[in-house]
Protein backbone atom coordinates (compact mmCIF):
# COMPACT_ATOMS: atom_id res chain seq x y z
CA UNK A 1 0.00 0.00 0.00
CA UNK A 2 1.36 3.38 -0.94
CA UNK A 3 -0.07 6.40 1.15
CA UNK A 4 0.71 9.48 0.18
CA UNK A 5 0.32 13.28 2.24
CA UNK A 6 0.43 16.60 0.28
CA UNK A 7 1.26 20.08 1.61
CA UNK A 8 -0.23 22.29 3.08
CA UNK A 9 -1.27 19.59 5.99
CA UNK A 10 2.00 17.90 5.25
CA UNK A 11 4.85 19.47 4.34
CA UNK A 12 7.37 18.38 2.72
CA UNK A 13 5.41 15.70 0.63
CA UNK A 14 5.35 12.28 2.39
CA UNK A 15 4.99 9.01 0.16
CA UNK A 16 4.90 5.63 2.67
CA UNK A 17 5.13 1.82 1.22
CA UNK A 18 3.76 -0.61 3.84
CA UNK A 19 2.59 -4.31 3.15
CA UNK A 20 -0.78 -5.79 2.73
CA UNK A 21 -1.59 -8.58 5.03
CA UNK A 22 -5.07 -10.25 6.08
CA UNK A 23 -7.03 -8.66 2.90
CA UNK A 24 -10.52 -9.68 1.94
CA UNK A 25 -13.01 -9.37 -1.14
CA UNK A 26 -16.40 -10.35 -1.62
CA UNK A 27 -18.50 -9.61 -4.29
CA UNK A 28 -22.91 -10.27 -5.31
CA UNK A 29 -24.16 -9.60 -9.13
CA UNK A 30 -28.10 -10.06 -8.89
CA UNK A 31 -29.36 -9.45 -12.34
CA UNK A 32 -32.57 -10.01 -14.70
CA UNK A 33 -32.83 -10.25 -18.43
CA UNK A 34 -33.72 -12.13 -21.40
CA UNK A 35 -32.52 -13.47 -24.79
CA UNK A 36 -32.09 -10.60 -27.60
CA UNK A 37 -31.18 -13.43 -30.14
CA UNK A 38 -31.44 -16.52 -30.13
CA UNK A 39 -30.39 -19.14 -32.76
CA UNK A 40 -30.11 -23.50 -32.42
CA UNK A 41 -26.87 -23.30 -30.64
CA UNK A 42 -26.23 -19.69 -29.31
CA UNK A 43 -27.66 -16.22 -27.52
CA UNK A 44 -27.21 -13.03 -26.95
CA UNK A 45 -28.99 -11.96 -23.92
CA UNK A 46 -29.75 -8.63 -22.14
CA UNK A 47 -29.66 -7.87 -18.65
CA UNK A 48 -29.81 -5.27 -15.78
CA UNK A 49 -28.93 -5.60 -11.95
CA UNK A 50 -27.17 -4.52 -9.56
CA UNK A 51 -23.55 -5.23 -8.29
CA UNK A 52 -22.17 -5.09 -4.09
CA UNK A 53 -18.09 -5.27 -3.76
CA UNK A 54 -16.17 -5.19 -0.47
CA UNK A 55 -12.41 -4.87 -0.03
CA UNK A 56 -10.90 -4.78 3.30
CA UNK A 57 -7.17 -4.06 3.32
CA UNK A 58 -4.59 -3.94 6.36
CA UNK A 59 -1.16 -2.65 5.81
CA UNK A 60 1.73 -3.54 7.94
CA UNK A 61 4.97 -1.99 8.52
CA UNK A 62 6.20 2.06 7.08
CA UNK A 63 8.80 2.67 5.05
CA UNK A 64 9.23 6.38 3.50
CA UNK A 65 10.26 6.73 -0.05
CA UNK A 66 9.81 10.63 -0.09
CA UNK A 67 11.81 13.60 1.85
CA UNK A 68 9.95 14.10 4.76
CA UNK A 69 11.44 12.66 7.65
CA UNK A 70 9.34 13.11 10.02
CA UNK A 71 6.98 10.02 8.77
CA UNK A 72 8.63 6.76 8.86
CA UNK A 73 11.86 8.34 8.61
CA UNK A 74 12.80 5.25 10.74
CA UNK A 75 11.22 2.13 9.22
CA UNK A 76 8.11 0.40 10.73
CA UNK A 77 9.03 -3.42 10.59
CA UNK A 78 6.27 -5.44 8.83
CA UNK A 79 4.93 -6.82 12.45
CA UNK A 80 3.12 -3.88 13.42
CA UNK A 81 -0.12 -2.94 12.07
CA UNK A 82 -0.46 0.71 10.81
CA UNK A 83 -3.61 1.44 8.26
CA UNK A 84 -7.16 -0.14 7.40
CA UNK A 85 -8.80 0.84 4.57
CA UNK A 86 -12.44 -0.68 4.40
CA UNK A 87 -14.42 -0.05 1.17
CA UNK A 88 -17.85 -1.10 -0.33
CA UNK A 89 -18.98 -0.14 -3.94
CA UNK A 90 -22.66 -0.77 -5.17
CA UNK A 91 -23.29 0.22 -8.66
CA UNK A 92 -26.68 -0.58 -11.21
CA UNK A 93 -25.31 -3.12 -14.39
CA UNK A 94 -26.46 -2.39 -17.52
CA UNK A 95 -25.02 -5.16 -19.87
CA UNK A 96 -25.02 -8.08 -22.68
CA UNK A 97 -23.52 -11.65 -21.98
CA UNK A 98 -22.89 -13.82 -25.54
CA UNK A 99 -23.08 -17.30 -25.31
CA UNK A 100 -21.18 -18.79 -28.28
CA UNK A 101 -20.32 -22.12 -29.93
CA UNK A 102 -16.89 -22.53 -31.53
CA UNK A 103 -15.36 -25.57 -32.45
CA UNK A 104 -16.31 -29.20 -31.23
CA UNK A 105 -17.53 -28.77 -27.82
CA UNK A 106 -15.62 -25.70 -27.00
CA UNK A 107 -17.83 -22.23 -26.47
CA UNK A 108 -17.03 -19.05 -25.65
CA UNK A 109 -19.18 -16.52 -23.21
CA UNK A 110 -18.65 -12.58 -23.43
CA UNK A 111 -20.02 -10.63 -20.66
CA UNK A 112 -19.84 -6.82 -20.52
CA UNK A 113 -21.43 -4.33 -18.10
CA UNK A 114 -21.49 -0.60 -17.79
CA UNK A 115 -22.33 1.00 -14.37
CA UNK A 116 -24.25 4.16 -14.97
CA UNK A 117 -24.34 4.91 -11.19
CA UNK A 118 -21.71 3.74 -8.87
CA UNK A 119 -21.59 5.01 -5.27
CA UNK A 120 -19.20 3.91 -2.64
CA UNK A 121 -18.44 4.03 1.11
CA UNK A 122 -15.48 3.33 3.00
CA UNK A 123 -13.56 4.40 5.79
CA UNK A 124 -9.96 4.95 6.46
CA UNK A 125 -8.60 3.98 9.89
CA UNK A 126 -4.51 5.23 10.56
CA UNK A 127 -3.89 3.08 13.69
CA UNK A 128 -0.08 4.83 14.06
CA UNK A 129 -1.19 8.30 13.93
CA UNK A 130 -2.93 9.68 17.32
CA UNK A 131 -4.49 12.24 15.49
CA UNK A 132 -6.77 10.26 13.54
CA UNK A 133 -7.17 7.06 16.11
CA UNK A 134 -11.19 7.24 14.87
CA UNK A 135 -11.77 5.66 11.24
CA UNK A 136 -12.35 8.54 8.77
CA UNK A 137 -15.38 8.54 6.69
CA UNK A 138 -15.13 8.19 2.50
CA UNK A 139 -17.98 8.45 0.51
CA UNK A 140 -18.23 9.29 -3.64
CA UNK A 141 -20.58 8.64 -6.52
CA UNK A 142 -19.42 7.53 -10.35
CA UNK A 143 -19.31 5.34 -12.86
CA UNK A 144 -17.46 2.19 -13.99
CA UNK A 145 -17.48 -0.89 -16.35
CA UNK A 146 -17.23 -4.76 -16.09
CA UNK A 147 -15.86 -7.14 -18.59
CA UNK A 148 -15.67 -11.54 -17.98
CA UNK A 149 -14.88 -14.46 -20.63
CA UNK A 150 -14.90 -17.45 -19.73
CA UNK A 151 -13.77 -20.53 -22.49
CA UNK A 152 -15.40 -23.79 -22.01
CA UNK A 153 -15.41 -27.49 -23.37
CA UNK A 154 -18.93 -29.32 -22.48
CA UNK A 155 -17.98 -32.89 -21.19
CA UNK A 156 -21.48 -33.85 -21.52
CA UNK A 157 -24.74 -32.44 -22.53
CA UNK A 158 -25.58 -30.76 -19.17
CA UNK A 159 -21.99 -30.21 -17.71
CA UNK A 160 -19.37 -28.32 -18.52
CA UNK A 161 -15.92 -26.91 -17.60
CA UNK A 162 -14.39 -23.50 -18.19
CA UNK A 163 -11.66 -21.15 -17.75
CA UNK A 164 -11.92 -17.19 -17.32
CA UNK A 165 -11.04 -13.72 -16.71
CA UNK A 166 -12.28 -10.59 -15.67
CA UNK A 167 -11.69 -6.87 -15.04
CA UNK A 168 -13.89 -4.14 -13.19
CA UNK A 169 -13.66 -0.86 -13.23
CA UNK A 170 -14.65 1.42 -10.79
CA UNK A 171 -14.27 5.09 -10.21
CA UNK A 172 -16.22 7.75 -7.85
CA UNK A 173 -15.52 11.93 -7.02
CA UNK A 174 -16.52 12.35 -3.27
CA UNK A 175 -14.61 13.50 0.17
CA UNK A 176 -13.18 12.01 3.44
CA UNK A 177 -15.04 13.88 6.31
CA UNK A 178 -12.48 15.23 8.77
CA UNK A 179 -15.37 17.36 10.12
CA UNK A 180 -16.62 13.93 11.49
CA UNK A 181 -13.48 14.25 14.11
CA UNK A 182 -12.30 17.29 14.61
CA UNK A 183 -14.11 20.82 15.77
CA UNK A 184 -12.93 22.62 12.82
CA UNK A 185 -12.06 20.22 10.27
CA UNK A 186 -13.55 20.20 6.62
CA UNK A 187 -14.34 17.51 3.99
CA UNK A 188 -11.41 16.74 1.88
CA UNK A 189 -12.46 16.42 -2.02
CA UNK A 190 -10.93 13.02 -3.00
CA UNK A 191 -11.28 10.46 -6.28
CA UNK A 192 -11.72 7.33 -5.38
CA UNK A 193 -10.80 4.64 -8.44
CA UNK A 194 -10.79 0.49 -7.66
CA UNK A 195 -9.26 -1.75 -10.70
CA UNK A 196 -9.82 -5.78 -9.82
CA UNK A 197 -8.65 -8.30 -12.23
CA UNK A 198 -8.29 -11.71 -12.22
CA UNK A 199 -8.36 -15.51 -13.74
CA UNK A 200 -10.82 -18.03 -12.86
CA UNK A 201 -11.76 -21.53 -13.35
CA UNK A 202 -15.55 -22.82 -13.08
CA UNK A 203 -17.95 -26.00 -13.33
CA UNK A 204 -21.63 -26.02 -14.80
CA UNK A 205 -24.74 -28.22 -14.48
CA UNK A 206 -27.51 -27.08 -16.92
CA UNK A 207 -30.82 -28.08 -16.35
CA UNK A 208 -33.40 -28.87 -19.19
CA UNK A 209 -32.48 -27.99 -22.98
CA UNK A 210 -30.62 -24.77 -24.02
Amino acid sequence: MQDEDFPPGISPYSSTNSTLQNQSLAYLNLDVGGALIRGSDFRVDAFVGYHYLHQRMKAFGCVQTAGNAAICGTPIPDSVAGIVEDDSWQGVRLGLNADLPIYAGWRLMLEGAYLPYVWMSGTDNHLLRPDLLLPRREDGTGWGYQLEAILSYQLTDAISLGVGGRYWHFQSKGAAHFEDMFINGVAQPLDFKANIYGAFVQGSYRFGAF
